[in-house]
């Protein structure tokens, strides 16, 4: 129980006090029309990034709108002078189709980051090949701009 209290402690403190949280915009990338997202940083200095969003997704038609929900997590490794490459990985809930077989699918990413000289604005490039779960693989891209806070 001693354990349970001190990691939950060492957790909420490391949410409470970094400082590093991302508000973007992306087009294409895990939702896979377009999202808006949230992202936080674990703990100030860390290398390690959780992802929230919630996008709209048209497969065939502009009738055929879908809610999308990616969840994801990342690496960055600071290249230098605010570039960073990202390493991560996204599922991405299909919340139209809760009840279907097609609820979400993979998204391995690598991309680049750069913030910029302000501190505040970002803007995000990846490469995100789609995994389904019937063994397709379909090759995707995503470009997000935002603000750091």
């Amino acid at each position: 129980m001693k354990n349970f209290i001190t990691f939950s402690i060492v957790l909420f403190s490391g949410f409470v006090w970094a400082q590093d949280n991302l508000i973007y915009g992306e087009l294409g990338g895990a939702s896979p029309k377009f999202s808006v997202n949230y992202e936080r940083q674990f703990f100030d200095n860390s290398h390690v990034n959780v992802r929230a969003g919630v996008g709209v997704s048209f497969w065939e038609t502009f009738d055929d709108a879908n809610v999308t929900a990616p969840l994801g997590l990342y690496y960055l490794q600071d290249v230098k002078n605010g570039n960073f490459i990202e390493l991560g990985v996204t599922t991405t809930l299909n919340l139209s189709s809760l009840s279907s077989s097609n609820f979400g699918f993979l998204l391995p990413n690598i991309g680049y980051r750069k913030y910029y000289a302000n501190k505040k604005g970002f803007l995000k490039l990846t490469f995100c090949p789609i995994i389904f779960d019937k063994d397709e693989f379909l090759p995707w891209a995503g470009i997000s701009v935002g603000q750091r806070f």
